[in-house]
């Protein structure tokens, strides 16, 4: 069976039995530090599916990542999670859960990355555009990277808008100097 298909239904389980718990927000967050460990150790999901590390290690290396402290329902999702031997899976499990959540939640997540760190007012004024065209909430994370010189790259829901100054530097070479 598939991979994605496995995951998405350990996700949806999970997302179904932390809502009938009233627990769903503790997950998600979780689910989110999960994912950034996930993406920042890239040996963690190697270390997980070592089979010489007990169930109780690899729940407290997952309890870590997580920000040191998840609920007994998380708890009982990893165990039944280890106990199938589908620990491989748990990178996709979080991202999907995330994404799921978002979804119930009818909340959008954008990514804003600026030369310089933005004021409030610019950041409410940002999310209440995306916010009137989405009909939902916004989560906004502005990163700072002034390697773009100036300008913005703004991603939301799987498209990009591009209109840093680097990149548009990058643009005019290309066409100037095709061959460079």
């Amino acid at each position: 069976m598939n991979r994605g298909i496995i995951a998405k239904r350990y996700a949806k389980a999970l997302l179904s039995f932390s809502t009938e718990s009233g627990i769903e927000d503790s997950v998600y967050k979780n689910m989110r530090l999960l994912s950034e460990s996930f993406m920042e150790v890239k040996e963690f999901c190697s270390v997980l599916i070592i089979p010489i590390l007990s169930d109780e290690k690899k729940i407290g290396l997952i309890e870590t990542a997580c920000g040191g402290e998840i609920s007994n329902e998380l708890k009982r999702f990893l165990s039944l999670l280890l106990r199938q031997k589908r620990e491989y899976l748990l990178q996709s499990v979080s991202l999907i859960y995330i994404s799921l959540y978002n979804k119930t939640k009818n909340m959008t997540v954008c990514k804003l990355t600026t030369a310089e760190t933005l004021s409030k007012d610019v950041e409410n004024h940002i999310k209440a555009l995306v916010s009137s065209k989405t009909k939902g909430a916004v989560e906004l994370n502005n990163i700072v990277n002034p390697e773009i010189i100036g300008g913005f790259v703004f991603e939301v829901d799987y498209r990009r808008l591009d209109a840093s100054i680097s990149s548009q530097i990058t643009k005019i070479k290309r066409e100037l100097c095709p061959k460079i």
